[in-house]
């Protein structure tokens, strides 16, 4: 087992855990086939978290070829990414799922505040880990600008307790990681 190897195993884990908890709290939403129209939003938020968790574990192989000997700092920055997208897979849904569409939007505005906190922190984390792990400053370009409008979208989803303000949030959210994929990080 390569050091890259062995250090890439707890990222696995951690996103399998993110998920796993995107998708049980999904399923068992479906499964009580509670009315999820007024919520469609929140479903837009979990779909964006789960391309998200694929995108970190898909772009975590490039630090290979990247980080040739691994400090434990490099570790630290490296593991902050998987550890704030679990955070999120678990702040998205409440505890208790039986919840209807009203409800459960309801729930998130409540407790959106954490949620956004943490969705701020993904990109700065990112670009720190990237300052870390490379040495160098993120550049200006359409990586940064993908990033960068998570930073931008978390704060009037920590603002506003409007439906229709989170509602936009989430399919600007869901648009910018299919974007950023899709520009970004198709291949290897």
């Amino acid at each position: 087992m390569s050091e890259f190897e062995y250090i890439t195993v707890l990222l696995s884990i951690i996103l399998g855990l993110a998920v796993t908890q995107l998708l049980s709290g999904f399923a068992r939403l479906l499964r009580d086939g509670r009315a999820l129209a007024p919520a469609w939003w929140v479903i837009a938020i979990i779909a964006a978290l789960l391309l998200s968790d694929f995108q970190i574990w898909w772009v975590s192989y490039i630090w290979q070829d990247v980080v040739r000997h691994w400090l434990f700092y490099d570790y630290a920055a490296f593991m902050v990414l998987p550890m704030l997208m679990y955070l999120l897979a678990y702040l998205v849904l409440p505890n208790d799922l039986r919840l209807d569409g009203h409800e459960l939007a309801r729930e998130f505005i409540d407790r959106r505040k954490p949620f956004y906190v943490c969705l701020a922190l993904v990109p700065l984390s990112s670009f720190c880990q990237q300052w870390l792990l490379s040495g160098h400053p993120p550049r200006l370009d359409l990586d940064t600008g993908f990033r960068l409008v998570l930073l931008v979208l978390s704060i009037p989803g920590f603002l506003s307790r409007r439906n229709a303000v989170q509602a936009t949030l989430a399919v600007i959210a869901l648009l910018n990681i299919i974007g950023y994929v899709s520009l970004t990080f198709t291949r290897l």
